[in-house]
């Protein structure tokens, strides 16, 4: 591919100075015809030096003057684009060239850079999101820990109040860990293309140990379970799959209302392992089921409820690189159903 683009541009350069040359040589003949016409060129003339000299002056100053005005046309997408890198650097980018130029390869470039800016306008956009996000993220849980110490530090304090003081200051440093931890392993995830540790083991188990591991959580909003998971071999990552499981598990226990029925399910379909969740919750908006997977997004904007908006981005990811794929609907309270697709073998 590369060979054929730069032969194509040799051949429109070398189209160029045959161009120059050949309308050089037309001015050239016309001018030798005037002179003839003239009588100033003739086989009897004394000084035969001086018209040559004086026809390869014009040639040279016709030929630089063609020249120069195809080299600026030439070179003006060039000048544009060196202009344009410099805005970049300085962190414009805003700036975008014009990709009509007659030469392919300069539209090429012209397209190719204008879409590498676009890109990194959503990558300093999402960086900058990134910061406000994190920065909110754990200006709550501190300023938390940081009002209750203080409180601490009243002599007045009843044992009820000490109790419920120190309560929430372990509350939000288990945010804070939470919130950094999943934060280290996004940004190890977001640059990791494969998955390399994988163990052979017992899937369904996992689910009802994520289950019981959460009961704490369940069993004060007195949540009823109904599983159906079919006996299931699976060869992934055991560490990342039980975080999936935490996560989609953690969801729907967090927007269940006292009460209420999450179904879980686990089973085989031609190629795929299926695992459901749905639960008789809230439910989601379908503006915020569009965005649901991305980092710090989250459809409480009040954030009454607890999170950060990176479980759900963590669950994306993980899916991802186990080569399988999650989709969620909802209905407004009525409740949600997320849906993973497994890979039988990865």
């Amino acid at each position: 591919m590369k060979n054929r683009y730069n032969s194509t541009l040799w051949i429109y350069f070398a189209f160029i100075v045959f161009g120059i040359m050949l309308v050089t040589a037309f001015i050239m003949t016309f001018i030798v015809y005037l002179l003839f016409q003239m009588g100033l060129l003739n086989q009897h003339n004394r000084n035969p030096l001086a018209p040559i000299i004086f026809l390869l002056f014009i040639s040279v100053i016709i030929g630089t003057s063609i020249s120069l005005f195809v080299a600026k046309k030439i070179l003006k997408p060039i000048t544009n684009f060196s202009n344009a890198t410099d805005e970049v650097a300085k962190g414009n980018f805003d700036i975008e060239i014009n990709e009509s130029s007659p030469i392919k390869e300069i539209r090429d470039l012209s397209k190719n850079f204008n879409i590498m800016v676009h890109e990194l306008s959503s990558i300093e956009t999402l960086r900058n999101d990134f910061i406000v996000n994190v920065s909110h993220e754990f200006k709550t849980p501190i300023a938390t820990i940081e009002g209750y110490a203080t409180l601490l530090q009243g002599n007045s304090l009843s044992d009820d109040e000490y109790k419920e003081y120190t309560q929430m200051i372990i509350h939000s440093a288990r945010q804070l860990n939470t919130l950094s931890g999943n934060i280290l392993s996004l940004s190890k995830l977001e640059n990791q293309e494969l998955i390399m540790e994988k163990d052979l083991y017992r899937l369904d188990e996992q689910i009802r140990h994520a289950v019981l591991m959460l009961e704490s959580e369940w069993s004060l909003k007195d949540i009823d379970f109904q599983i159906d998971l079919v006996k299931t071999e699976f060869c992934g990552n055991e560490g990342l799959l039980l975080q999936v499981w935490l996560n989609l598990i953690g969801n729907a226990i967090k927007f269940t209302a006292n009460g209420g029925t999450i179904y879980i399910s686990l089973s085989k379909e031609n190629s795929s392992i299926v695992f459901t969740i749905a639960d008789t919750g809230i439910g989601i908006d379908n503006e915020i089921i569009n965005h649901i997977f991305d980092k710090f997004y989250q459809g409480d904007t009040t954030r009454k409820t607890e999170g950060n908006g990176l479980g759900l981005a963590l669950v994306k990811r993980i899916i991802d690189l186990s080569e399988g794929n999650i989709t969620v609907s909802s209905c407004l309270d009525k409740g949600t159903t997320f849906c993973v697709n497994l890979p039988f073998t990865i």
